[in-house]
């Protein structure tokens, strides 16, 4: 009976020495494949971008989406939480191109309208940061 725990136990802990190789190798993380597709029913935070024409969002599963809108969206920096207004059907349907992120203001509603929705990559992260940078240096 020993014996078995033993093997049990042996065969554990090479998985797991296993599947912490393969995580602590670095591989980067494979590029989103196909058209974006925030559902709205999954978000789970959002990130201002210098400017106030776009706005990044994250999901439950960590994903992060830039959405860009029409115009400038004054005041976008000072709201702590934000509405969806889609078109769509449910909580499962996708935040797409005409839909609306909507926040409440003192003097009432504010509401922007999305132009186009892309996944957020390294290289527009890098692209915020400068102009965050030369935005701070006016």
């Amino acid at each position: 009976m020993t014996r078995y725990l033993w093997i049990a136990t042996l065969a554990c802990v090479g998985l797991l020495l296993l599947e912490a190789s393969a995580l602590g190798q670095g591989q980067p993380a494979a590029p989103a494949v196909g058209p974006p597709c925030l559902r709205q029913g999954y978000i789970y935070d959002f990130q201002n971008v210098t400017g106030n024409r776009s706005l990044v969002v994250i999901d439950r599963a960590r994903k992060r989406y830039r959405l860009n809108f029409m115009g400038v969206c004054y005041n976008l920096q000072y709201h702590l939480g934000l509405g969806f207004k889609t078109r769509g059907v449910g909580t499962l349907s996708c935040v797409a191109k005409g839909d609306q992120v909507v926040m409440r203001d003192a003097v009432g509603p504010n509401w922007c309208v999305i132009k186009d929705i892309q996944y957020q990559t390294p290289a527009l992260d890098q692209s915020d940061a400068v102009a965050a940078a030369a935005a701070k240096k006016r």
